[in-house]
């Protein structure tokens, strides 16, 4: 497979999963660069290429604490993985 159906079709599942999770509560978001997003909050919404998470707690990366923002927008493209807590 090229590399560019494996990169659409690895985006097109990435998709399903954001928008099966949408309106959820304890979503967690990993980017390029080692972020990681934990919405105490909820998946509020997925379009347009972005990703609005609520109340927020960010972990940088190489960081052993966390801050917390009311909102965060996430480019769907930094996305490197998608959990959600129990």
């Amino acid at each position: 497979m090229s590399d560019e159906l494996v990169n659409r079709d690895f985006n097109c599942r990435l998709l399903h999963v954001l928008r099966r999770l949408e309106g959820e509560e304890g979503v967690n978001i990993r980017t390029v660069g080692l972020f990681q997003f934990n919405a105490e909050g909820r998946l509020a919404r997925v379009e347009d290429r972005l990703a609005l998470l609520t109340d927020v707690a960010v972990f940088p990366p190489g960081l052993d604490y966390s801050f917390q923002l009311s909102n965060v927008t996430v480019n769907l493209c930094a996305i490197t993985s998608i959990g959600q807590g129990c």
